[in-house]
């Protein structure tokens, strides 16, 4: 049996954030990683423009994965003073578990809805898979989000009820 593989092949890497109310994103990162002075201007540049005119500053809380870039302490400063210590992550005031998969709505729904989806169908170049990934992102609608939110909020009750040990093969 022989499978090839495309060495090298095209990539894109989004950026995106959800609550129970709405997805914030795509935003497309041009450089093929994400470091920490790409994240932090992708930051201020693109999130907290947005949380500004939602007047959303001091309510939400904001959580990201343990990425290297979200670690680095520029960014963990910036958080601290745009979000007054209300972020979730490595490194935060708010911590959370390491090595948690399928806890956020990201990781158990988005991710996954959003591949289904998109790579039904051939793309023909990156603009392409761009185009329907936010098309994907924006047919999701609101009943959707409520759902996945209630889901999250069932596997964090799950999570202190099995107090933080492994649970993923519940779900």
């Amino acid at each position: 049996m022989t499978v090839e593989v495309a060495l090298n092949s095209p990539k894109i890497i989004v950026w995106c954030t959800m609550s129970s109310n709405e997805i914030l994103g795509s935003f497309f990162f041009e450089e093929l990683t994400v470091n920490q002075e790409n994240y932090l201007d992708m930051l201020e540049s693109f999130f907290y423009p947005y949380l500004q005119r939602r007047k959303l500053t001091k309510k939400i809380i904001f959580q990201q994965d343990d990425a290297p870039a979200h670690f680095a302490k520029s960014i963990r400063s910036w958080l601290n003073n745009k979000l007054d210590n209300r972020w979730i992550g490595r490194g935060g005031s708010i911590s959370w578990a390491p090595r948690s998969p399928d806890m956020t709505s990201l990781d158990f729904f988005l991710w996954g809805y959003i591949k289904n989806n998109v790579y039904k169908n051939n793309l023909k170049d990156l603009d392409d898979l761009k185009i329907k990934i936010i098309q994907e992102i924006r047919s999701i609608e609101k009943e959707t989000l409520k759902n996945v939110f209630s889901e999250f909020e069932k596997r964090l009750s799950f999570c202190i009820s099995v107090e933080g040990n492994t649970f993923e093969q519940y779900f």
